[in-house]
């Protein structure tokens, strides 16, 4: 009868920890991101720019609901403007083209990178891309709303801030990866679409 016992108390301190331990790993807190998450993300739905075939589009409509990636950048840049949209490219093939995530560029260059020229661009990298351009004064209200900074219009050389931007499905800025933290962007990515609202 001792040893029943003894055998029953084993089995049940044994699924008391196995508990316990489930317990602690269902409320341990997900592992930080590596892009910066925005307190207040502000929504970029309304603002008015140029689809790469020409139509002037509220943003909110041309994503239609769905994860996006936008980097803000210009066909003629040398350097990080066409090393991050492959690091996208890659990023999106490897994903396998998930239905749920959209990647789209914006130029800071409208003069010269007019749609037709910037949906080649894009398109190059990946045929479901997305590009978008306007006006000098859209893509600067744009800009100011992704907290982008830009200079050089004009000119064949410009500055800009080269985040990419993570909006949610209802086109709200969630996250922003500099590119420093843009290496982390291939595993946080996963759990970014897993949260609620991606």
């Amino acid at each position: 009868m001792n040893r029943v016992r003894i055998v029953l108390v084993v089995a049940g301190l044994l699924l008391a920890g196995l508990g316990a331990y489930g317990l602690g790993v269902a409320l341990r807190p997900p592992p930080a991101l590596g892009g910066t998450a925005l307190q207040n993300p502000p929504s970029m739905v309304d603002l008015q720019l140029v689809r790469g075939d020409g139509v002037e589009v509220r943003l909110g409509d041309a994503l239609d609901g769905t994860t996006t990636l936008v980097f803000f950048g210009f066909t003629r840049c040398p350097d990080v403007c066409p090393l991050t949209m492959a690091r996208l490219a890659g990023l999106y093939e490897e994903m396998g083209r998930p239905e749920n995530l959209n990647v789209a560029m914006v130029t800071v260059d409208p003069e010269h990178d007019v749609p037709e020229l910037l949906h080649t661009y894009v398109t190059a990298f990946h045929q479901d891309f997305l590009a978008f351009s306007g006006s000098n004064a859209q893509i600067a209200t744009a800009a100011r709303a992704f907290f982008v900074g830009y200079a050089g219009i004009g000119t064949e050389t410009f500055t800009h801030t080269d985040v990419v931007a993570v909006l949610d499905r209802a086109g709200s800025l969630r996250y922003v990866y500099s590119q420093p933290n843009l290496r982390h962007l291939p595993n946080d990515l996963p759990a970014i679409l897993a949260q609620r609202g991606f």
